[in-house]
């Protein structure tokens, strides 16, 4: 008997999105090739919140795909996910970003390659 990969995608399933059909693992796993969402049990589950891998909220997505724009997060959607998991990252002109939370409230501030650097801050705010 072969064994298979849970994580093989085998079903078909709907896009929580946009509503085009993708491949899905047994955990109803797999990212949609036409919208690029991510799709998952959790992120119908709790649709309001910013899950990885996704940095948007399954109902925002939804408005920015009905209203014609790109699934991206803007700063708060970023902060939400960071204040979530208490790290996250980005590229911006093949440049990676990460932030992690230094202490109770601070916030480290990473990028590279070279040049690199880190810039910490005393908490959100100061970040923002």
């Amino acid at each position: 008997m072969e064994n298979k990969n849970i994580y093989d995608k085998i079903f078909e399933k709907r896009c929580a999105v946009c509503g085009q059909k993708y491949m899905a693992d047994v955990y109803d796993q797999g990212e949609c090739s036409n919208c690029g969402w991510y799709n998952g049990k959790m992120y119908s589950e709790f649709p309001d919140n910013v899950i990885f891998s996704n940095l948007i909220s399954l109902n925002k997505a939804k408005q920015l795909y009905s209203d014609g724009k790109p699934l991206k997060p803007d700063l708060d959607d970023f902060l939400e996910a960071f204040e979530f998991y208490g790290e996250t990252g980005f590229e911006y002109n093949n440049v990676g970003f990460s932030m992690f939370r230094n202490g109770e409230s601070g916030i480290e501030f990473s990028w590279g390659p070279e040049p690199n650097g880190t810039i910490y801050f005393k908490n959100k705010e100061d970040f923002v």
